[in-house]
């Protein structure tokens, strides 16, 4: 088994987690591939016999799974180097309490042992899509939780235009736009006053970024309608940026096509993690009264 290895080198526990990450590959055969670049932090892992060290974006070429090493962020960006593969990825929470990781630290040995025998569960997220028209070029990028038009670092306004399946939706007023996944909806769509929806459903938010018109609220779309946004800039440009990581700017007049991805997400589910649900609670500090319903 080869094990591509996504990490985050600012998380304080990863040291020894990827440590447990060697030994394990050591005892069971397996192959790791890891980023040139973790041999700053860790330049022992020149000489370490399991290791293969390459180009960052290269990682998913030759990898039977990606094991992200951190938060949110680092699982998403390992689902960007899975890439068209749709390589299966194991998140491993190194941060907070994350939406999208399957386990702990403390468990990460018997999470690699149930990939080796097979026993885990594949969970597929849809993505997004986004084909952007700016200055006579066309670019287009595939995110996991969302697509933001945004005014980037001016302080005024910007118009977008929201038409769906060809029919006008409305005429925004705000800093920004959000399109979301269902995936999406527990990061910046749901700050923004979005809607929190299950990650296994298929559907689009639209949600405006402190808009200047109370009626403008939140929008959920079925999957398969796609979103045509025109930007009106009074400076000249605004900001697209895709899942917080990929970020251009774009010229007052430009457009953007957002529609469902071709390809699906793919998590490693060993039932070790917590479940969906129960992660939201703690993670909003959903609390409730013990004795609630009962009789004081």
């Amino acid at each position: 088994m080869i094990l591509g290895v996504v990490p985050n080198l600012e998380k304080p526990q990863l040291q020894a987690a990827l440590q447990r990450v060697l030994e394990w590959s050591a005892s069971n055969g397996a192959e790791l591939l890891i980023p040139r670049r973790v041999v700053e932090r860790f330049p022992e892992l020149e000489n370490t016999p399991e290791v293969d060290l390459v180009v960052e974006d290269e990682i998913a070429d030759q990898a039977d799974y990606l094991l992200a090493m951190g938060g949110d962020g680092t699982i998403l960006a390992a689902l960007r180097y899975a890439g068209s593969r749709q390589l299966p990825v194991l998140g491993v929470n190194l941060g907070g309490l994350g939406f999208l990781a399957d386990t702990s630290p403390d468990r990460l040995t018997e999470a690699l042992d149930l990939l080796k025998e097979g026993s885990f569960k594949i969970e597929e997220r849809m993505t997004l899509e986004a084909e952007i028209h700016s200055s006579g070029e066309v670019r287009t990028i595939v995110v996991s939780n969302d697509v933001v038009i945004d005014r980037g670092e001016y302080s005024r306004v910007i118009d977008i235009v929201a038409r769906v399946s060809g029919q006008l939706l409305k005429r925004y007023t705000a800093d920004g736009l959000i399109v979301s996944t269902p995936t999406g909806s527990t990061a910046y769509a749901l700050a923004a006053g979005g809607p929190i929806l299950d990650p296994a459903m298929e559907a689009l938010i639209v949600a405006p970024i402190c808009a200047h018109i109370l009626a403008s609220r939140p929008v959920v779309l079925p999957a398969d309608r796609e979103i045509h946004l025109s930007v009106i800039s009074r400076h000249g440009t605004a900001q697209v940026t895709g899942d917080g990581q990929e970020r251009m700017l774009v010229e007052s007049g430009a457009t953007l096509v957002v529609r469902r991805g071709k390809r699906m997400n793919r998590l490693v589910r060993t039932g070790l993690g917590l479940p969906f649900f129960e992660v939201l609670r703690s993670k909003l500090q959903w609390g409730f009264r013990e004795n609630a319903g009962q009789n004081e």
